[in-house]
């Protein structure tokens, strides 16, 4: 059974939303301020929306440069009449959030009235994960169904939904409608809700044994599993739902620390006390994942990597576009306003000084990777996995017809030299690209090549 299953990605719109609002000292709106816009359905009340989106991304959109083929005026000319025939409030939202995402960023999009996944949808209990070229089962649920058509980590993903290749379908259903800005984090985050669809129908899949087999299975879109809790793939897991910190000791000497995100006010507390659980005296490093941290607040992110250094750190620096116009009367081009860099100061206390690697990956998002910087740009980490996602910024959010929402990017952020990593990604100093292989054995290589590097850690300080 074919499905429009777009709608149902409302969610990863919702979720950059409110990651990005959290990075600004402001609350994200509430879903009842949200909908106080009633819905009509006129022709100026569409066109009122379309030309919201044009004129707020005209005017504060900094990353133009990026998308040299769009004719931002002209476009807005082609959607028109889309916008005046779309038939129902779902449609005038799949046209508005196309138009929003050929803009290619990840701090800019269009969230529907509905915010997260739309009433009545679902996904069955698996997540997938782009390994190379591939596409295959990371993690599943435990239910029967699952057991019963043999579905397993490492399983190779070739078709879904009668036919239809997996980049094709990554392509047409989810970036069509969403974008985050480089090709690794459509990958990633689009993979999240590409089963999404209709509560309980089922979606087809064609799929490839290790040792070659082909074969078809079909799995009922719902989430949940057999001890009645809901699957969540890890990146929407760990913003939204699990512990905020996973801390432990993985070998004698090396701790681990995963920070689920940087949204909550508790992070830097819960750090803190899994910190000071520690005991620095027996510490040889420490190993910082967030490979899956969506962001959510800068300053959160950088009061943590304050534990981590004993000399001040140079952060972010950014710009914003300046528009005067009297300068474009005179035919004066956009200037620029300048901020930064931030500085990130030791805290008061005990601190970490000793070998320190941070595990990242294309799920690295926002103020994850805001967390990065400093510590790249100084060299005091070592960064091991692969690049991030390559998004962050503080969005301007207006509400639209009918209770969505558009929010774009106000701000260009940067290394304090000057390097560019928005809509490119950080890029780790030690790479490690995790196979299906891996997937097959259960092994954790990015964790693996962590420990390796606290090991020899004068090894790789001279190849810094």
């Amino acid at each position: 059974m074919k499905t429009n299953t777009p709608l149902t990605l409302a969610f990863f719109a919702a979720s950059t939303l409110l990651i990005s609002l959290a990075s600004t000292a402001e609350a994200p709106p509430s879903h009842e301020a949200i909908s106080k816009t009633e819905w009509t359905g006129s022709a100026e009340q569409k066109l009122m929306g379309l030309m919201t989106i044009w004129s707020e991304a005209k005017f504060n959109f900094p990353y133009f440069d990026r998308v040299p083929d769009l004719d931002w005026d002209r476009k807005v000319q082609e959607y028109i009449p889309r916008v005046i025939g779309a038939d129902s409030l779902e449609t005038y939202y799949e046209v508005l959030m196309e138009f929003a995402a050929l803009l290619k960023d990840g701090h800019t999009a269009v969230t529907p009235p509905w915010m997260y996944v739309k009433p009545g949808h679902d996904h069955p209990p698996v997540e997938l994960q782009a390994a190379g070229d591939q596409f295959v089962v990371a993690r599943i649920g435990d239910t029967e169904e699952i057991k019963k058509q043999r579905i397993y980590p490492g399983l190779e993903i070739l078709e879904i939904d009668d036919g239809i290749p997996v980049r094709t379908y990554l392509k047409e259903k989810v970036l069509r409608l969403n974008s985050w800005g480089t090709p690794q984090a459509d990958a990633a985050i689009g993979l999240v809700g590409i089963l999404s669809g209709p509560r309980n129908s089922r979606v087809p899949l064609k799929v490839k044994d290790p040792e070659g087999t082909v074969r078809e299975v079909s799995l009922t879109r719902n989430s949940t599993d057999r001890n009645g809790l809901q699957f969540q793939s890890r990146w929407v897991r760990w913003y939204m739902f699990d512990p905020l910190i996973e801390a432990r000791t993985i070998q004698p000497g090396i701790f681990y620390i995963r920070i689920s995100n940087f949204r909550s006010e508790k992070v830097v507390e819960e750090f803190e006390k899994a910190f000071d659980r520690a005991g620095l005296a027996g510490i040889q490093g420490i190993i910082v994942d967030i490979r899956y941290n969506s962001g959510g607040n800068s300053s959160r992110a950088y009061s943590i990597a304050s534990f981590l250094t004993d000399q001040p750190l140079k952060a972010s620096k950014w710009k914003s576009i300046s528009y005067v116009p009297a300068h474009r009367s005179w035919g004066r081009p956009t200037g620029w306003i300048e901020g930064g860099p931030a500085v990130v100061n030791p805290r008061e206390g005990k601190r970490h000084t000793g070998p320190l690697v941070v595990l990242t990956g294309p799920g690295t998002f926002s103020a994850a990777e805001d967390f990065l910087v400093p510590l790249k740009y100084s060299g005091r980490a070592v960064l091991v996995g692969e690049k991030t996602a390559g998004s962050t910024g503080n969005p301007i959010s207006v509400p639209l017809p009918g209770g969505g929402r558009f929010m774009v990017v106000s701000k260009r952020d940067m290394f304090p030299d000057g390097t560019e990593f928005v809509g490119i990604g950080i890029s780790p100093d030690v790479p490690v690209h995790p196979t299906q292989e891996d997937l097959l054995k259960g092994t954790d290589p990015v964790l693996s090549k962590g420990i390796d590097v606290i090991g020899n850690w004068a090894d790789y300080q001279k190849k810094q």
